[in-house]
């Protein structure tokens, strides 16, 4: 049988003082406490190797100390890194996050959000994919500290923290048109959320503005609805996009993919139809999660930063939670282009 751990009883014991006063300085509370019996105390629980109870901190007060994490997908690269700075964030704060996935689904997203409502948590974030006018604006109604996050809120009165998704494709297929690309496609899942929207919307604004011409044509959509609750959808979903994209009658110069496991999908299959990337066809991503550096070729993306997003996040909310003062409660992060191997630099000019 292992050994039993050590309590603030023990700890208190030893030190000869209250158990009250071991947990005003294990707290760091404000309640006055002599310097030689707080580093007496200290030295104490260090030697025990004593560990905090987090769920009795949960209790205390009666407040929860739980946070609900609503995101669209737990198997995305991206949404993990996140979630791992959203982790680190609470448990340093004695917070303990409850992560729940909608899959993409925006009924199970309701469900997840109505289910921790009743649980009562602190607080909540929230990467929706419901784009309801009326759906966002109803979270205003709910006795609840929230801060939406990842997709762009900028039009909403919320604390959110989000990232310029515009700004991110209209700079990817602009570097796609510097490097001597002219004919480029763009290959995406349903665009039903308003990042997918804005990152369309980026695309069409570059092409035009380069004086290159907008083909429906080269715009290639797939329903995903069948694929919604399996796990490597994204890159699935690469592959299908690729299958579809060889049915037109010639190939682009590059593609844009709504994302990098997108991406790496439509590489993959590229490859297996015996279709070269870059010299055949380029390739650029979005989000620059790590398996991008790892595939051959090395995915050029935009860099999406997931780990400051979730902890930027989860810290918002907890100083909300905690009444403290927030400086800015709308941040918008910004994109940065990270060039590797998978787009093929036609221009001699920008050969290094």
């Amino acid at each position: 049988m292992g050994k039993k751990a050590p309590t603030i009883s023990d700890i208190a014991k030893l030190a000869n003082v209250s158990i009250a006063t071991v947990s005003r300085v294990l707290n760091n509370t404000n309640y006055p406490v002599k310097k030689e019996v707080r580093e007496k105390v200290l030295k104490i629980a260090k030697e025990l190797n004593y560990k905090p109870n987090i769920f009795s901190k949960m209790l205390k007060g009666g407040m929860s100390r739980e946070i609900g994490v609503i995101i669209p997908s737990i198997t995305n690269p991206f949404y993990a890194q996140l979630i791992s700075a959203v982790e680190k964030e609470c448990i340093n704060r004695d917070y303990v996050p409850i992560v729940c996935s909608s899959y993409n689904s925006s009924k199970l997203e309701k469900k997840h959000l109505d289910m921790l409502l009743q649980k009562q948590v602190a607080g909540m974030l929230i990467s929706t994919i419901n784009t309801s006018k009326t759906f966002l604006k109803s979270l205003s109604s709910y006795n609840m500290k929230f801060v939406l996050f990842d997709q762009n809120y900028e039009d909403l009165e919320y604390d959110s923290v989000s990232f310029d998704f515009y700004k991110s494709s209209y700079l990817a297929v602009e570097y796609l048109i510097k490097c001597g690309h002219k004919d480029i496609a763009f290959l995406t899942a349903p665009i039903d959320r308003k990042s997918r929207k804005m990152i369309y919307k980026g695309y069409k604004q570059a092409l035009r503005d380069n004086g290159l011409r907008f083909n429906r044509k080269r715009v290639v959509i797939s329903s995903i609805k069948d694929m919604e609750f399996q796990g490597e959808r994204e890159y699935e979903n690469g592959k299908k996009l690729v299958k579809m994209l060889l049915k037109s009658e010639t190939l682009p110069d590059a593609i844009v993919a709504i994302n990098d496991m997108t991406a790496i999908g439509i590489i993959k299959e590229l490859m297996s139809n015996k279709i070269d990337v870059p010299n055949d066809i380029s390739v650029i991503g979005f989000d620059n999660i790590s398996i991008g550096e790892m595939i051959n070729p090395s995915l050029t993306t935009m860099h999406q930063p997931a780990y400051k997003t979730g902890t930027l996040a989860a810290k918002m909310l907890l100083d909300r939670i905690e009444g403290k003062e927030i400086e800015n409660n709308k941040i918008i992060l910004q994109p940065t282009l990270i060039e590797r191997n998978s787009v093929k630099k036609i221009h001699i000019k920008l050969r290094r």
